[in-house]
Order: C-alpha cells, then structure tokens, then sequence
C-alpha cells in the first residue's frame, strides 16, 4: 500500500512509469543501442557468436530485420 506521505511535495510530479516508458525510442534508436551494447558486451569474449546474440536480444526488443539489414546490423556488431 502507498503512503501519502510518499507521494511528494504538493505541485511535484511523481514518475509512475520508468523512464524509458516515457520517452519511447523509435525502432531505428533501439537498433542502434542494441547493436553498440551487443559490441561492448562481446569484445574479449572469444567464441560467442555475435550474430547469434545479436539476434536474441532483437528478438527480446521486439525488433524483426529483413535479411538485408540483419547482414548490416551484424557487421556494425562484428566492426
């Protein structure tokens, strides 16, 4: 159960949604977060399939590629 006493100062805005929930990327920003941090989390890590990984989190994000773009997404990963 909520406290009032916790719902702020009279006039102050409280935050019901996480951030992320209230500035929305569009699919292109989400593609471009994955691919740099799908880069970071793979650098030193021989013999994980970047291609592989990078298609698990996109399917996780909700994101479908044509061939075409998923070839250029691994290669930004693969760069």
């Amino acid at each position: 159960m909520s406290d009032p006493q916790d719902a702020g100062r009279p006039g102050e805005a409280v935050q019901s949604e996480p951030a992320m929930s209230q500035n929305p990327a569009d699919a292109t920003q989400k593609l471009d977060g994955i691919v740099v941090q799908t880069r970071a989390d793979l650098a030193g890590q021989d013999g994980l399939d970047g291609a592989s990984v990078l298609a698990q989190r996109l399917k996780d994000a909700g994101i479908d590629l044509s061939d075409d773009e998923m070839a250029a997404a691994v290669a930004r990963v693969q760069a």
